[in-house]
């Protein structure tokens, strides 16, 4: 069964109001991940209610400004050093440096999903290219219903994937918090001598991981270390492949490649523009009509949300809805990256670690978060798309994302 006929089988919703009223209400529940459950079954991403809220609650502190601003001067910045400096060695005869963006971001990412979830030593370069390409057959599994590959495979790839995680890299990982967590509980250290990350707010609240591969803490673990790199990778070579033709005409502009305030406006235009998936799945939990347009769904109805078609609403984007513009103006309702990052309850937890806080819309001091701070160290060395090399769509599955993306950087 192809993608359009999976699911053209539901109600298909595609206006803004609809699909932010239903993401709002208590009246529709989780209906995606269903293939993946055996990995991602259980997770945030997927449970519903005062479950959801109470897990949710006790990691928030996880995305705090204060974390965030640790994550960006004591991960990230360190990450993009190291990659650059090792690019700066493979300078070709021309003295310019080529390098494929897309496993660049996996490089970057990848250490910074281990933070985030508490893997240690990821910084290694044998560990990291070793849990880099374990947390890829994860990622796999987690969309498998988007997968063009026979999916069966590819959950297996991803179950044996997380068992080798669980044993190489999470259990020790838990093991050394559940240890500095007792200290902390019998009073030999602070509680900020314990990692703020997955693993470390786990521990503090009991987990011990003995439960089995299956046990919820390890769905929690696939599931920020898929979130982690997949966000960021996905929707960053979406933004240098519209920029480069959008510099072309408008030349004036090209001075601000490495301006944080232009670059976040690429990145939410983009961000709006690309969806990750196709469709999100959603289900009635009882009969229900909506209060935007008075649509009616019966319980138990899946319906198909479409965030494409919604985020290129007119009145709510202006006339060129379907045009990349990175100076386009927003306000907080709607938002400037549109549904992408879901809306009410469900509104994704990490939203700030990509797309970083601003005055304009958080009313907080601003951050980069990943996807800006990796732009800006790009353009400012000179990142342009090769123009001897195309970029190649993924085929592996249906969601909108580059394979491969040769750039130059010609100032690094």
């Amino acid at each position: 069964m192809s993608v359009s006929e999976f699911l053209d089988q539901f109600p298909r919703v595609d206006t803004y109001a609809e699909i932010d009223e239903i993401l709002r209400s208590p009246d529709f529940i989780q209906g995606s991940h269903f293939e993946s459950k055996p990995v991602f079954g259980g997770s945030l991403v997927v449970i519903d209610g005062p479950e959801h809220r109470q897990r949710r609650k006790m990691l928030m502190g996880m995305f705090s400004h204060a974390a965030l601003r640790r994550n960006e001067k004591e991960i990230l910045a360190p990450a993009i050093r190291h990659a650059f400096d090792a690019l700066a060695a493979t300078r070709g005869a021309d003295g310019l440096v080529r390098v494929d963006l897309v496993p660049l971001l996996r490089r970057l990412t990848i250490v910074i999903s281990a933070h985030v979830t508490g893997v240690d030593g990821a910084e290694e370069p044998a560990r990291r290219a070793r849990l880099q390409a374990l947390v890829s057959k994860l990622e796999a599994a987690s969309g498998v219903e988007w997968s063009t590959r026979d999916h069966t495979e590819v959950m297996a790839d991803g179950v044996s994937a997380r068992r080798e995680l669980i044993r190489d890299f999470l259990q020790p990982a838990l093991d050394r918090r559940i240890a500095l967590a007792a200290r902390v509980k019998a009073g030999e250290l602070k509680d900020s001598d314990l990692p703020m990350d997955l693993l470390g707010l786990l521990a503090l609240h009991g987990e011990d991981g003995q439960g089995g591969e299956d046990a919820q803490i390890w769905r929690e673990c696939a599931l920020f270390l898929v979130a982690g790199t997949q966000t960021t990778s996905h929707a960053l070579p979406h933004i240098v492949w519209h920029l480069d033709p959008w510099w072309a005409a408008h030349p004036e502009h090209r001075a601000r490649a490495a301006d944080i305030e232009f670059l976040r406006g690429a990145a939410n235009e983009s961000l709006r523009l690309h969806q990750p998936v196709p469709a999100l799945l959603r289900i009635a939990a009882r009969d229900t009509v909506l209060e935007c347009n008075g649509r009616a769904f019966r319980q138990g109805e899946r319906i198909a949300l479409f965030f494409s078609a919604a985020n290129r609403d007119a009145t709510l984007y202006g006339e060129d809805v379907d045009q990349f513009n990175p100076l386009r103006p927003f306000s907080r309702k709607p938002p400037p990256w549109g549904l992408t990052f879901g809306s009410g309850a469900h509104t994704c937890i990490g939203r700030a670690l990509v797309t970083g806080l601003s005055h304009r819309y958080d009313d907080a001091d601003p951050t980069h978060g990943t996807i800006v701070g990796v732009l800006q160290a790009l353009y400012q060395a000179g990142a342009a798309l090769d123009p001897d090399q195309m970029p190649k769509r993924n085929t592996d599955s249906y969601h909108d994302a580059f394979a491969s993306m040769p750039i130059v950087l010609h100032q690094l």
